[in-house]
């Protein structure tokens, strides 16, 4: 379960994917590497509110996202490290 209203301490997988997944409906793009905790949980709070109720949107902003995020987490070893080292804590 996504909690949009997640700290950054209480910031788990599901909320960073989701943060990802926002940010790509958006801007077409996986949130940056150099992004902070902090940056992402505002991408995870404010796209959520911005794209509220945008149905259209969210009809075809999604194409390409879960190859996005797939390849992503397997070929850059610091989101792979930083999504397990999530996942071990919580």
């Amino acid at each position: 379960m996504i909690r949009y209203d997640s700290t950054v301490e209480d910031m788990g997988p599901n909320e960073i994917k989701e943060a990802n997944r926002l940010m790509w409906m958006v801007k077409g793009q996986l949130i940056p590497l150099e992004y902070s905790d902090k940056d992402i949980n505002s991408v995870l709070k404010g796209y959520f509110k911005r794209l509220w109720g945008n149905h259209e949107r969210s009809q075809y902003a999604e194409e390409g996202f879960e190859d996005a995020w797939e390849h992503s987490i397997r070929t850059k070893s610091d989101w792979h490290k930083w999504v397990k080292n999530r996942e071990s804590n919580g």
